[in-house]
């Protein structure tokens, strides 16, 4: 059965927005993962993003950061995103951009397969609990202050599929932001299971280097439940890419330039 390739690419659309609620932590203890540790390869202040894919069903080691996933060694690929700018924003109106979930609706991310730029998220908003679908209002910097379970539907604009994500604030030193995000039921097409719950996970890692810059990092395992959700490497780092410059706020001029980031795809990291 011949499927469109941006199917399989438009499950990822929201994998950097997703958190699992299943048995068992979704982050890896605090004894295996101390964030202040993750050091990834940064850009120049300012310089385009460094995207880069890699997978480890090989047996090939995870990208920085890795061990602060739960079964961490299982085989996925991963996702990772680096940048480092000068902003005004402070940590709260950091935290704030990932719970205005609403906003996330036009953000715009380069298509490989129609070399044009389209729009990622057709409707977001927050929910209530894991299995709402009732929209409810954007949610406040005291609300994730919290540090508790957040949740979220978006429909992406290739399977038009709505799903729901959890958001989660975890415990980090100050200078230092760490949101997690995962998928809370299972996405398919066509009946097909592509990701079960949890099956895109990630981590985001933000630290203030000095007043007025800061370093972001995102990590994104995908764990593939078939072979027709693998290989999309490039249009995943795309769309990471568009969401990085969404909650960095950075300006959005429609350059071919914005949709290439400095990547490597399946280096090893």
């Amino acid at each position: 059965m011949l499927m469109n390739k941006e199917f399989y690419l438009s499950v990822f659309c929201v994998l950097v927005l997703a958190v699992h609620a299943a048995a068992g932590p979704a982050v890896a203890s605090e004894a295996a993962c101390v964030y202040a540790d993750v050091h990834p390869v940064y850009p120049p202040l300012d310089a385009p993003p460094i995207a880069r894919a890699v997978d480890t069903d090989n047996g090939v080691a995870g990208p920085s950061g890795a061990g602060c996933f739960a079964n961490h060694n299982r085989a996925a690929t991963w996702m990772t995103v680096s940048s480092v700018i000068h902003t005004a924003a402070g940590r709260d109106e950091l935290i704030q951009r990932f719970g205005a979930i609403s906003q996330l609706v036009g953000v715009q991310y380069w298509s490989t397969t129609e070399q044009a730029w389209r729009t990622l998220i057709s409707a977001a908003f927050a929910v209530d609990s894991a299995d709402s679908v009732q929209r409810r209002a954007d949610y406040s910097r005291s609300e994730l202050g919290t540090g508790a379970s957040r949740y979220y539907r978006v429909t992406d604009t290739r399977t038009y599929a709505a799903i729901n994500y959890r958001l989660q604030v975890q415990p980090s030193s100050p200078g230092q932001i760490v949101i997690e995000t995962t998928n809370v039921e299972s996405i398919k097409k066509w009946g097909i299971t592509l990701y079960k719950a949890d099956g895109v996970h990630t981590l985001y890692i933000l630290n203030e280097r000095s007043p007025g810059i800061w370093a972001y990092y995102s990590i994104t395992r995908a764990a593939a439940e078939t072979f027709l959700a693998r290989g999309h490497e490039k249009s995943y780092i795309n769309r990471a890419v568009a969401l990085s410059r969404h909650y960095l706020q950075l300006p959005f001029t429609g350059d071919l330039s914005a949709a290439r980031p400095r990547s490597e795809y399946f280096l090893p990291l």
